[in-house]
């Protein structure tokens, strides 16, 4: 593997990583980009990343440390909540693909409504959504029809429910 390749290996490390809610390859990734930007090395997958995450915070009005993956989540104490990961990845697609919500907008009811925070609903889009999934999966969990993905969202099923529209 030549240097060139290790150094892209790497870089999409760092982007799978920080957008997957690690704030220290969010971090990491900032310090490389301002290295590349500083010697003037501009052929990285880390510049569309930084593109994409400051259009984000542009166009969504996402917090600029959240988009780039650098946020730290406050130390609440206590035992951590638990959820039902294909629950609540059912409960995202039927949000986006059937109520029509935007991503952010998702994330937003689910936090309000169920208490999961954003950086594990971004892990489950990459885990069951081909949209989002980087391993070059077709299909996921977002080509399954509504009553598969109300079957699938369990507990959380008539709070879903509430918000699809009825046609």
């Amino acid at each position: 593997m030549s240097e060139s390749d290790h150094d892209r290996w790497f870089e999409n490390q760092l982007i799978r990583r920080a957008e997957e809610g690690d704030p220290e390859a969010g971090r990491i990734a900032l310090e490389t980009i301002a290295g590349r930007i500083e010697t003037r090395r501009y052929e990285s997958p880390l510049f569309d990343y930084l593109a994409t995450n400051i259009r984000a915070h542009l166009d969504d009005g996402i917090p600029l440390d959240r988009a780039l993956g650098v946020e730290e989540e406050p130390n609440k104490g206590g035992a951590s909540t638990k959820y039902d990961e294909t629950e609540l990845a059912a409960v995202d697609l039927i949000l986006r693909d059937h109520a029509h919500f935007g991503p952010e907008k998702a994330v937003s009811w689910i936090h309000s409504n169920i208490g999961a925070d954003r950086r594990l609903v971004q892990r489950l889009r990459l885990k069951y959504d081909a949209r989002y999934n980087k391993f070059g999966a077709e299909r996921l969990a977002e080509s399954l029809d509504l009553h598969l993905l109300l079957h699938m969202s369990g507990s959380m099923r008539e709070k879903v429910a509430e918000v699809i529209p009825h046609t």
